[in-house]
């Protein structure tokens, strides 16, 4: 008698107990990427922390609560949440197999001064200490943002990210 192998089913076994993983499959998204964050600090200088919100075609794919940035001034903080939330949606659609060059990016901000360090002028002021680590902080996330077909910062009041995040 001889074996019909187009209708045996073959399954891969592991030693070791492992299953494994089938590769992800690409998510279909209409390509609208949304950061909401805030940071800010208890004295300023004082101890950073911060928040941040990312939606994909509105719905939430990461969130962070209250995140500790160490020593530093609130608007380092804000770069600080932003910038985590940058690395952190970047990790997320890398692993979806989703191209940042294939989405936009709407970023929210109740600060001015991130705003306009990321889309009027990024300088560093020699009269302020702190001038050069944010034109540093606001490089790092322009690198993660031009990756992106297209960005845009919009500002919004201080009672947004307080409803949204509580602080």
């Amino acid at each position: 008698m001889q074996l019909d192998e187009s209708k045996c089913e073959h399954q891969t076994m592991s030693l070791f107990g492992d299953v494994p993983k089938s590769a992800s499959q690409p998510i279909k998204t209409s390509g609208k990427a949304e950061i909401f964050f805030d940071g800010g600090c208890l004295g300023n200088p004082g101890q950073k922390y911060g928040s941040f919100q990312v939606k994909l075609d509105g719905k939430e794919i990461v969130k962070r609560s209250r995140v500790d940035f160490g020593f530093g001034t609130n608007n380092e903080a804000e770069f600080n949440s932003l910038k985590l939330a940058l690395d952190e949606a970047d990790a997320w659609f890398q692993e979806k197999a989703i191209e940042l060059k294939s989405l936009s990016l709407v970023i929210e901000t109740d600060s001015t001064i991130v705003r306009n360090r990321l889309v009027v002028k990024n300088v560093i002021l020699k009269k302020y200490p702190s001038s050069q680590r944010m034109f540093a902080l606001a490089n790092e996330c322009l690198g993660i943002m031009n990756q992106f077909e297209k960005f845009q910062v919009i500002w919004k009041g201080r009672a947004n990210n307080v409803e949204r995040f509580g602080h």
